[in-house]
């Protein structure tokens, strides 16, 4: 069986309050706006952008900034309108919620946090066309590097984790239509590229057991992922130790039956969230 989190949605329990904007018309909190401060949540910021982001600039000459995400995920969106402002709203009829800013203020401070760390080119032309509203230099970006935090936000936005019970593997994935973008995960990270006939996209698809072990423990632990795929990767030691006890194959009334069951549990809730 195959269980992945980066494909399905779902609804949550609690309640989403759809007036969200600051009482400041979504102006940020503070003047800083978590720009030059937090070099990591930049990164990671820019890498949620690369995935499902759009810069507009409408005719009338305003500028905003759009990212969605599912509902599952509106804590990522509530940390990026805490340090820029913004507002968040629920999509009428879908499982999905949209932040959007287009407060000057806020707008300004998070092209200053993320120029330079855009890496997709349709969202590079995109913000192009608003710096050059606003007579800012566009910085190019620089290659990517291990550490960045680009590649979580870009796993939070565009990736999936799931399991296949019956081969014992874990597969973390990234889809996107530019493999120019994946190319470098390969050098980074391992893992392997595939071309996605029907859906005119790609695929980077990591799943040896030393690679999965690598990104868990020495990446997201340096640049952790702030989506609810986060309680996966959370769980992936778990995975391959309970695999090695072989768990998964033990009668379910027995002891370690028991322990995989809740395992299993456990890692499908993470898409009833």
């Amino acid at each position: 069986m195959v269980t992945n989190i980066g494909s399905a949605m779902s609804p949550i329990e609690d309640t989403i309050n759809t007036n969200t904007s600051n009482s400041n018309n979504g102006s940020p909190k503070s003047t800083d706006g978590g720009s030059a401060n937090n070099k990591k949540f930049n990164e990671w910021l820019a890498g949620l952008i690369d995935g499902d982001g759009c810069f507009q600039l409408s005719k009338k000459g305003y500028a905003s900034l759009e990212i969605v995400m599912e509902l599952r995920d509106k804590h990522c969106l509530y940390q990026i309108k805490d340090k820029f402002g913004g507002s968040v709203k629920l999509r009428a009829g879908d499982n999905h919620l949209r932040y959007r800013l287009h407060h000057k203020a806020g707008l300004l401070d998070l092209i200053n946090a993320v120029n330079g760390l855009i890496r997709n080119p349709v969202r590079i032309l995109q913000l192009g066309k608003i710096c050059d509203k606003y007579g800012i230099n566009l910085i190019d970006p620089q290659p990517l590097t291990y550490n960045s935090g680009w590649f979580a936000g870009f796993f939070d936005s565009d990736g999936s984790i799931y399991m296949n019970d019956s081969s014992g593997q874990i597969f973390i994935t990234v889809n996107q239509k530019n493999r120019f973008l994946l190319d470098a995960l390969v050098e980074l990270y391992g893992g392997t590229i595939y071309i996605m006939v029907k859906q005119g996209a790609f695929k980077w698809t990591c799943y040896k057991k030393n690679e999965i072990l690598f990104l868990v423990n020495n990446y997201f632990k340096v640049n952790p992922s702030r989506s609810e795929k986060r309680v996966r990767l959370n769980m992936v030691e778990k995975f391959y130790e309970l695999r090695k006890l072989h768990a998964h194959s033990a009668t379910p009334n027995s002891v370690l039956g028991k322990v995989w069951k809740n395992f299993t549990v456990k890692w499908n809730q993470v898409v009833k969230k």
